[in-house]
């Protein structure tokens, strides 16, 4: 296990722990989306470089979207990351292709070094689902405009690409 991956685990389980001291009585079945994803997510510890696709800092959701319809061999993912230089849990989106390398248009490789991500990958017709429906990029995020059904009942059963989350 990578360095940057047991921190970014461990800061996930400490927040996630916080949260869920606070939300002592909320019925969801997840108190905290870092729960969820501790739960429910991988590791992809592998990025390779995003060749064309470059999108603006601190789009991350908007930019994998987009990249999304222009490459709809990739798949979007959501989760939290970390690198070198980042010592919190960053809520974040990325892609990855069909060897689970990450491909990355938010952070550029030159800024942020050894990236490790951790979450789930999505099928793209839940995400565009969700897009239509949120009327917003994202997914984690934007689950209090869904009424927090993700942390009340986990992942729909067409929520997660099949052949990462078997």
């Amino acid at each position: 296990m990578s360095k940057n991956l047991e921190r970014l685990l461990a800061i996930l389980k400490a927040e996630a722990d916080v949260v869920e001291s606070i939300n002592k009585g909320t019925p969801f079945r997840y108190k905290s989306k870092q729960r969820l994803i501790l739960d429910r997510g991988k590791p992809f510890l592998t990025k390779v470089e995003p060749h064309s696709l470059r999108g603006e800092l601190r789009q991350r959701f908007q930019n994998c979207f987009e990249a999304l319809l222009i490459y709809p061999d990739l798949s979007y993912c959501e989760g939290f990351a970390n690198d070198d230089n980042t010592l919190i849990a960053v809520s974040h989106a990325w892609l990855v292709n069909e060897t689970r390398e990450v491909i990355d248009p938010t952070w550029k490789s030159k800024r942020f070094t050894n990236c490790t991500c951790y979450g789930v990958v999505f099928n793209t017709d839940f995400v565009m689902e969700m897009a239509e429906k949120t009327l917003h990029y994202g997914i984690l995020d934007t689950d209090y405009l869904n009424d927090h059904q993700l942390l009340q009942k986990d992942f729909p059963r067409n929520a997660l690409h099949a052949k990462f989350h078997p």
